[in-house]
């Protein structure tokens, strides 16, 4: 799949070589590693060395983590967790009492702790005597808990407190039970840009002394880098190759982890054309990276608090083989910025791996694994493996996937099943290639109004209807309409996507007269309205046909149908989750209908809730069945399904899941022309990682957005932001219309 050649047009033949092959890579290796366009191919890789490293297991700790204080002496620009003094505001310093009660609290609520995290700034007054008393008591509250604490930085602090040297201060923790040290205020070793960065703290001599002392006394570290900021590739790489020298010397290195710098509160000013939102395709592809420079540090981390668990679990297929822990508290990142949750219990972290597509072990501080992994749960899905090392029962499907053929059923399920999710990417993004060459991706400037949400449908899965009714329930009047349209437009939008429940109150003259308003309101806003569901209830509230309400709507200024309501299109789901609702024949009938009037529509399909993966599957070969007739869906849009505040129990699939469904959508929908990342539900890094497993669309502005909200799921991007991330991903941003022409609105925004 990943062949020579391949990998020779990205300039990486040699490096393919080296890596099958077990050899060292060298420092433009790395660099070439950083520049390549295809994040993909270097997953491949990484996955194909985690995989000769690992297997198939990615492991977690039950740990606390206590950032003791936020006052710092040090300085850096880019720390937003960091405060002057004791009196600024939002500034803290934990007493010993108060740190060891947030011990007790953890243990109490978990089978019990297999590590405790300390870590915060150089405080000027906390004395080394002041910890090791902590750390005493710790260990008489809990023997056997292993204690991971301070940065090199801090070492060094205290060595510089106290008068002593860092061995001195190293041998003193140790006494008290240290076992392990974060490899925190690594950041970037070039030394002109810590000047920049963190002119006061240990210079990058100092830190990998100070980590190579630990290592000879028998303290095991990890080590980090902070990127994303002011730094190039070429310092990354440098940052890599310093560490892996280290590691020749004192081996005590056990896990490398990538820090995504986060920007909000920070000092640190960006170049113009790194401000913006977060980028997972550089994150994941320094994940990669690391995976494949640093072949003498056995574990790479996606440590979820900083890169969101969306990105974490998918890191597990671009090298990383550990996700951190349970947390439970954590200061440092998210006083930056991040968006993620404190804490993730067991069964959740379990959970995260394993849907991920691997097994899940627990370990400890220093990564010894404490409990057997229990028995993997049978799925239809193969785990993790290289992608240089494929079944020999998916050959048939792939070659015809790279021939461009068509894939029957039994080709899909071989490789939905089967295939490394870099194989699927692969070929999702070669078919991607040859349906548009150009390196484009588009997006629609829109705004999705909900014109009422009084519904009788009363789905499982929505969060958004309520009863016709029920206090909560609204139609939108005109004048609140015509505020959010005009608004839309100022933004440079150009349409409007209308929906809304099954509503038993509103005769259908309400539609008519809406869409005659708005076209002649706005006569060049397109009206992206209603949905098969909508217009099949139409069809019998009113006892007119399927055909006849087309044509009216038609009539009254509609010009395309989207694709919502669909779930999954097979009746024996529809039944559980959605009984009230048209079928799934009769969503497929309306689209034709729609179809041969000449009318455009999309195609969408929500999973992850009750539904098989085998369902998931019939749903694409019916769109297909449809397409092949009429050509009249434009694009397709897969989607996970959101359970906040809905009636179904579920957890949202793992980014893996959402990756993998685009890619084979891609595959089958061989006459569908465009496929939609979903930002709205993934969030903006997966949906840029998505560009490449399919998708050639970023879908839309979205300037506002209520269905997925009211299931708690909620992103926002400007039109600004969408254009960076698509530029970030190596591709060039340009707005369309539904049918995809391109537009040049020129945005107030």
């Amino acid at each position: 799949m990943f062949d020579e050649g391949y990998y020779a047009s990205l300039g990486l033949g040699d490096v393919r070589e080296k890596v099958l092959s077990g050899r060292r890579l060298s420092f433009d290796d790395g660099l070439a590693l950083f520049n390549c366009p295809d994040v993909t191919a270097l997953g491949a890789l990484a996955l194909h060395v985690r995989t000769r490293m690992h297997g198939d297991a990615a492991s977690y700790v039950v740990n606390r983590q206590v950032n003791y204080t936020n006052v710092c002496v040090n300085g850096c620009t880019f720390c937003a967790f960091r405060r002057d003094d004791e009196k600024d505001d939002g500034a803290f310093t934990l007493s010993k009492e108060q740190i060891l009660a947030k011990i007790a609290e953890a243990r109490q609520g978990s089978l019990d702790l297999d590590e405790l995290h300390i870590v915060g700034g150089c405080h000027p007054k906390l004395r080394l005597a002041w910890f090791e008393d902590l750390f005493r008591a710790v260990k008489a509250m809990a023997p056997n808990l292993p204690i991971k604490a301070f940065t090199p930085v801090e070492i060094e602090h205290f060595s510089r407190l106290e008068g002593i040297t860092t061995v001195e201060v190293l041998n003193r923790l140790k006494a008290c039970g240290l076992v392990m040290m974060p490899g925190g205020g690594a950041e970037i070793f070039d030394e002109a840009l810590r000047k920049k960065l963190c002119p006061h703290k240990a210079d990058s001599a100092a830190w990998l002394r100070i980590s190579g002392e630990a290592h000879a006394l028998g303290i095991k570290t990890n080590c980090t880098m902070l990127f994303g900021h002011v730094e190039t590739f070429a310092h990354r790489v440098d940052h890599l190759c310093r560490l892996r020298e280290q590691q020749d010397r004192s081996g005590g290195f056990t896990c490398f982890i990538p820090l995504p710098f986060l920007q909000e509160h920070s000092r640190l000013v960006l170049p113009e054309d790194k401000r913006g939102p977060c980028h997972g395709v550089d994150r994941l592809r320094t994940i990669a990276v690391a995976r494949l420079m640093l072949d003498n540090i056995p574990h790479i981390k996606a440590y979820w608090i900083m890169l969101g668990t969306k990105l974490a679990q998918a890191a597990l297929w671009y090298g990383a083989d550990d996700i951190d822990g349970t947390i439970v508290e954590e200061h440092i990142g998210h006083m930056a910025g991040a968006a993620s949750s404190q804490a993730l219990g067991i069964e959740q972290l379990e959970e995260m791996i394993r849907k991920s597509g691997f097994t899940p072990v627990r370990r400890n501080a220093v990564f010894t694994p404490v409990e057997k992994a229990a028995p993997t749960v049978q799925t239809p899905f193969t785990h993790a493996h290289s992608p240089f090392n494929e079944p020999a029962g998916i050959a048939s499907a792939v070659a015809k996937a790279k021939a461009g053929e068509r894939l029957d059923r039994a080709d899909a399920e071989a490789l939905y099943y089967q295939a490394s999710l870099p194989t699927l990417a692969h070929l999702a993004n070669a078919m991607r290639q040859r349906l548009h060459p150009e390196p484009v991706v588009t997006f629609v400037g829109d705004r999705n109004i909900n014109y009422s949400n009084q519904c009788v449908c009363a789905c499982r899965f929505c969060a958004f209807f309520r009863a016709p009714d029920d206090p909560e329930g609204y139609v939108i009047t005109r004048e609140e309409m015509a505020k959010k349209i005009d608004e839309t437009l100022a933004l440079g939008g150009t349409q409007i996507l209308l929906q809304g429940g099954h509503n038993p109150l509103l005769p259908f003259s309400w539609y008519e007269d809406l869409l005659c308003w708005m076209r002649a309101t706005w006569p060049t806003l397109h009206i992206h309205a209603f949905s098969p569901p909508e217009i099949f209830y139409w069809s019998r509230l009113y006892a007119m046909p399927v055909a006849e309400i087309i044509r009216r709507l038609r009539a009254a200024g509609l010009d395309s149908i989207p694709g919502g309501g669909a779930e999954i299109l097979v009746n024996e789901v529809r039944a559980r989750v959605s009984p009230n609702k048209c079928t799934a024949d009769e969503w497929l009938a309306v689209m034709e209908e729609a179809h041969n009037q000449g009318m455009k529509t999309t195609a969408t399909m929500m999973f992850g809730h009750e539904e098989e993966p085998g369902d998931r599957l019939s749903h694409l070969f019916a769109v297909r069945g449809v397409q092949d007739r009429t050509h009249g869906f434009t694009a397709f849009i897969p989607w996970t399904f959101q359970p906040g505040n809905t009636r179904i129990s579920c957890r949202p699939l793992p980014s893996p899941a959402y990756l993998r469904m685009l890619a084979v959508s891609r595959l089958v929908l061989d006459n569908v022309p465009n496929i939609q990342a979903s930002w709205v539900t993934m969030g903006p890094d997966v949906a840029q990682l998505a560009l490449f497993y399919g998708a050639n669309d970023f879908g839309s502005l979205m300037i506002e957005e209520n269905v997925v909200a009211a299931a708690g799921v909620s992103y926002s991007l400007t039109r600004r932001q969408i254009h960076g991330i698509i530029r970030a991903a190596g591709f060039t941003p340009v707005q369309r219309t539904m049918d995809y022409t391109p537009v040049d609105p020129q945005p107030a925004l």
